[in-house]
C-alpha cells in the first residue's frame, strides 16, 4: 500500500512511499495552507481505481514534489513517477532524510528539509513555494536568486540563535550581574568591548561577526558612515554625477537601500566563512582606519580562490561598501560580481551609480538598463530584458560587462530554439571574456570562460555546425582546458578531428546552477 488524495487535478503532485504519510502530511498541509492546489493519495476511497487515479493526477500536475526519503529511494513507484517528472520538467525534489540520491536525480537540488520544524512559514517552506511559482508559471527556476533567498532566510534563523548568545555574552562581560539587576548604560566602545571578548577567547569569530550585525550600533558591524559617502553624515552631498547621469542612472537614496541590502546579506553570509584571514576582514571592514586594508585583503583572497563557492559574496561586500566609501576597489569589485552573478539586479544597479560617480555617464545608462532588463529575465519576460539587452550592449566599453551581457543575449536565443543567434551571442561573449582573462588571469571574468565556451560548442552543434562546434572545442581545451559539455559530442568530435581531444566532460558550475530543467536534445549532426 501507499499513499492517498486530497483534491484532484490539482496543481501539485505528492510523490512518496507509504510508510512516510505521516512524515509527509504536514508538507502537504503546509502547501495547502499557503494557496497551493495539492494532490496526494492520503483520501482514496475504497473500490477506486488506484493506478488510474494516481496516473490522472500525475499527468495533470504542473510540479510534482518528490519527497527522497531512505524508503522513497528503494520504491519502485516514486522512482517512476520522478523520472516522468524529470523528462517533463516537472521535478520538485525535497529531502527528508540524509540520503545518497538515486542515480539519475543527482543533478537536480533538492531541498533540503531534514530540519524542519513543521511550520507552514518555516524558511524550507518559503523557499520550495518560490519554486513552485515558478513550475506552475511556466518560468525557468532562478537558481541564482533561490540561492539568495536561501542565504537571507539562513541568516534570519541564525540571528534567533544569536540573540540568546547575546544574552549569554553579556552576562559575561559583566560577571553575570545583568542576570540579577537592571543593565547599567552599555559601555561608550561596544567596538573595543566585543573585542576584547574575542581576543580573550569568550567569543568565536563567527559569534562576534554576527553579534556585531545584529548590534548595528557599532560593534564589528555595520557603522553608518560605512554606508554613506564622505560627508553625508553632516549633510553634504555626495559626490554627485551630472545631472544627465542622474536622470537616466540609479538615483542615490536608490543606491544607498540596495547597497545596505547587499552589506547585510554578504556580511551575513561570510560570517561563517571556514578561512580565519576572511573572517577577520570582514570584521575590519566596519572601522574606517582598517577597512581599505580589508578590502585589499578580501580581494587577494578572492583572486587567490577562484572555486570558493562565497566568492562572489567577498565582491559585493567589497562592492557595496567601497563604492558607497567612494574607494576605488568597489567598482573592481562590482565589475567582478557582475560577470560572477549576472543575474543579481542589485549589482547593475550599484553598478550604474559608480558609473555616474567617476563620470562615465554613458556606461552608467547602460548598467541601469541592464538591472532592469535582468529584472524582466528574472520575471519571465524575456523579450522585453532581450530588447533591453541589446540596446544596452553597444554602450559598454569594458569587455568585462560586455561579457555577461552577451552571454545573457545568447541563453535567451536559446531558450526560444534559435541556435544560429545563440552562437553568435555566445561566441562575443567568449572572445569578451578571453580579452578580459588575457588583461587579467586571475580575474572573475577568466573564471568564467570555460562556461561562455561550453554555451558556444553546444549551441554551433545545435545549430548544425558540428565540425565548427568541435573545432571551437579544440581551440578552447587548448588555450584554457575547458572540459567538453556533452559525452556524444565530445565522441564525434573525436571522430571528426585528426587532433585527439582530452576526454573530460564536466559542466561548468555556472551552467549546472541554471540546469534546473533539462535542456533540449541536440539535433543528429
Amino acid at each position: 500500500m501507499r499513499r492517498a488524495g486530497v483534491l484532484r487535478m490539482a496543481d501539485v503532485f505528492i510523490s512518496y512511499a507509504s510508510e512516510d504519510r505521516d512524515r509527509v502530511r504536514p508538507l502537504a498541509e503546509a502547501l495547502l495552507s499557503r494557496g497551493f492546489n495539492v494532490w496526494w493519495d492520503r483520501s482514496l476511497s475504497a473500490g477506486q481505481d488506484y493506478s488510474q487515479i494516481i496516473e490522472r493526477e500525475l499527468r495533470a500536475a504542473k510540479a510534482v514534489i518528490v519527497v527522497w526519503t531512505q524508503g522513497s529511494a528503494a520504491s519502485t513507484f516514486v522512482r517512476d513517477e520522478a523520472g516522468r517528472a524529470r523528462d517533463e520538467g516537472r521535478l520538485v525534489p525535497v529531502m527528508l532524510d540524509r540520503i545518497e540520491i538515486p542515480l539519475g536525480f543527482g543533478a537536480f537540488q533538492a531541498e533540503d528539509f531534514t530540519r524542519w520544524n513543521g511550520g507552514a512559514n518555516a524558511p524550507q517552506i518559503q523557499l520550495l513555494e518560490e519554486v513552485l511559482k515558478a513550475k506552475l508559471s511556466g518560468r525557468d527556476v532562478d537558481g541564482a536568486a533561490i540561492e539568495r533567498r536561501r542565504r537571507r532566510l539562513g541568516t534570519r534563523v541564525r540571528i534567533v540563535s544569536v540573540l540568546t548568545v547575546l544574552a549569554l555574552i553579556i552576562g559575561i562581560a559583566v560577571g553575570g550581574k545583568y542576570l540579577f539587576d537592571p543593565p547599567a548604560p552599555p559601555p561608550p566602545d561596544l567596538r573595543a568591548e566585543l573585542l576584547r571578548l574575542l581576543a580573550e577567547g569568550q567569543l568565536t569569530p563567527e559569534q562576534a561577526i554576527q553579534l556585531a550585525q545584529i548590534l548595528e550600533t557599532g560593534a564589528l558591524g555595520e557603522q553608518t558612515a560605512a554606508l554613506q559617502s564622505p560627508g553625508a553624515a553632516d549633510g553634504a552631498s555626495p559626490s554627485a554625477p551630472s545631472s544627465e547621469a542622474r536622470a537616466i542612472t540609479v538615483s542615490d537614496t536608490e543606491f544607498d537601500a540596495t547597497a545596505r541590502d547587499t552589506y547585510r546579506e554578504a556580511f551575513a553570509a561570510l560570517a561563517a566563512h571556514p578561512d580565519a584571514e576572511v573572517r577577520l576582514a570582514v570584521a575590519q571592514m566596519t572601522s574606517d582606519s582598517t577597512r581599505q586594508a580589508a578590502m585589499q585583503t578580501l580581494w587577494a583572497y578572492a583572486q587567490a580562490h577562484p572555486d570558493d563557492p562565497l566568492r562572489d559574496q567577498i565582491y559585493l561586500l567589497c562592492g557595496s561598501v567601497g563604492e558607497a566609501n567612494d574607494l576605488p576597489l568597489g567598482q573592481r569589485a562590482l565589475e567582478a560580481a557582475a560577470n560572477l552573478e549576472p543575474r543579481n539586479t542589485d549589482t547593475w544597479r550599484m553598478l550604474s551609480r559608480s558609473y555616474a560617480r567617476t563620470n562615465r555617464v554613458t556606461e552608467a545608462a547602460a548598467t541601469a538598463q541592464v538591472s532592469e532588463a535582468v529584472e524582466a529575465q528574472n520575471a519571465g519576460q524575456t523579450a522585453m530584458a532581450e530588447q533591453q539587452l541589446q540596446e544596452a550592449l553597444p554602450q559598454l566599453q569594458s569587455p568585462e560587462l560586455r561579457a555577461p551581457v552577451a552571454s545573457e543575449l545568447g541563453q535567451i536565443a536559446e531558450q526560444r530554439g534559435d541556435f544560429t543567434a545563440a552562437s553568435a551571442r555566445f561566441s562575443q561573449a567568449y572572445a569578451s571574456r578571453e580579452q578580459a582573462a588575457r588583461a587579467a588571469p586571475e580575474s572573475a571574468a577568466a573564471q568564467v570562460l570555460d562556461a561562455d565556451a561550453q554555451r558556444l560548442v553546444s549551441a554551433l552543434d545545435r545549430s548544425g555546425r558540428t565540425q565548427e562546434a568541435c573545432e571551437r572545442l579544440r581551440q578552447a581545451q587548448e588555450a584554457h582546458d575547458v572540459a567538453a559539455p556533452d559525452q556524444q559530442l565530445l565522441e564525434r568530435c573525436q571522430r571528426t578531428l585528426r587532433t585527439q581531444l582530452r576526454p573530460r566532460v564536466e559542466l561548468a558550475p555556472q551552467i549546472r546552477a541554471q540546469r534546473i530543467q533539462p535542456a533540449p536534445a541536440a539535433p543528429t549532426p
